[in-house]
């Protein structure tokens, strides 16, 4: 099937020129959505993230799988912009729950806030999201309608059972010595494999009316690709700077939280090294210092555990893509799907 909006696309080659082409579509989406009015300083606090907008990847993911599918650019819209309000209400708890201070370079919500005001804030943009997905409904047949609802309620549970999983695995085990990378992969599936890459894009084949044979096939490549999206995340967290990612690099440090990087570092540290690792992981918070931090940070980096993390990350990108190729060799060549394929290699070369 030649796609519609293929015209529109003919210029555009990869994906992060696909994200940018329809970033401001989408944001203007949500803008509709925004409430108005008194209490003004409290709708402030509604649109801080936002307005901020984000790197929009997730709703990029909806619109692009839809267009892969034969969909309407026009209908993908909306139930793009339910993904992105979706991230927008998640971060605003999530950043209180990680103590994260920094948000697309600006101050968290619940720095600038309080977390009572951030959490009620975003609260609203989670009801606000309903309102969105409703809306989004109206112009789907029954059956469309109730596979799409599906899913993204799939979605929302899984990612809010990945947060507990997460939060487990960062607070109830203090010995980095026990866990295993089958916790690691159990949480990042859950939080970001689902949440980040493949389920948004299930959502635009549902929307085009793929068959659930189809729609159930972008798990094969989805789950490794998200997988590497984390890991990514992961490696950005010990390699980047607070400028370039618009958050606060160390965090998971300071959190206590356990990643693949940390696993490869404790099989390969000397006894010395591991014994400051422990006794640094064994503090709360807010006992860790910015030396603890950074020692913790020149250990990834001597014992090879980022390179090791980035060699599993382009590995699993490799897998994923062989498997699209696979599996959508009945889905004519065009611009569209080198742009499908282009947002693997994007996940894996990513700077923020």
């Amino acid at each position: 099937m030649v796609n519609q909006n293929a015209s529109a696309l003919k210029d555009i080659v990869t994906f992060n020129d696909f994200v940018g082409f329809y970033k401001d579509k989408i944001y203007a989406k949500l803008v509709d959505y925004m409430p108005e009015g008194e209490p003004t300083e409290f709708i402030k606090m509604v649109r801080s993230y936002v307005d901020r907008k984000g790197q929009y990847r997730r709703p990029a993911y909806v619109v692009l799988w839809n267009l892969l599918y034969g969909g309407n650019e026009e209908r993908t819209l909306l139930p793009a912009a339910v993904q992105q309000i979706s991230e927008d209400y998640f971060l605003m708890h999530d950043d209180w729950m990680d103590n994260n201070t920094l948000r697309r370079g600006l101050p968290a919500a619940h720095v600038l806030y309080g977390p009572v005001y951030a959490i009620t804030a975003g609260d609203l943009l989670h009801t606000i999201m309903w309102r969105m997905t409703y809306d989004v409904t109206e112009k789907m047949n029954k059956e469309t309608k109730k596979r799409y609802i599906d899913k993204l309620y799939e979605i929302m549970k899984t990612t809010h059972i990945g947060q507990y999983y997460d939060i487990r695995l960062t607070t109830e085990i203090k010995d980095i010595t026990k866990f295993t990378p089958e916790d690691y992969y159990q949480s990042i599936h859950a939080k970001s494999a689902c949440y980040s890459v493949y389920g948004p894009m299930q959502q635009g084949a549902i929307i085009a009316e793929a068959d659930n044979q189809e729609v159930e096939k972008i798990k094969e490549y989805g789950i490794p690709i998200g997988n590497a999206f984390q890991i990514k995340d992961d490696i950005l967290d010990c390699a980047s700077t607070d400028e370039v990612l618009g958050k606060s690099v160390g965090n998971d440090v300071r959190e206590g939280v356990k990643t693949i990087i940390l696993w490869h570092a404790v099989q390969n540290a000397s006894t010395e090294t591991l014994k400051k690792l422990k006794e640094i992981y064994a503090k709360d918070r807010k006992n860790k210092t910015e030396k603890d931090v950074q020692f913790v940070l020149s250990a990834f980096k001597e014992l090879g555990s980022i390179d090791y993390a980035q060699k599993e990350a382009e590995r699993m990108g490799n897998d994923a893509l062989e498997s699209f190729n696979k599996l959508t060799e009945h889905i004519a060549e065009s611009n569209v799907k080198n742009i499908a394929r282009d947002s693997f290699s994007a996940i894996v070369k990513r700077n923020k």
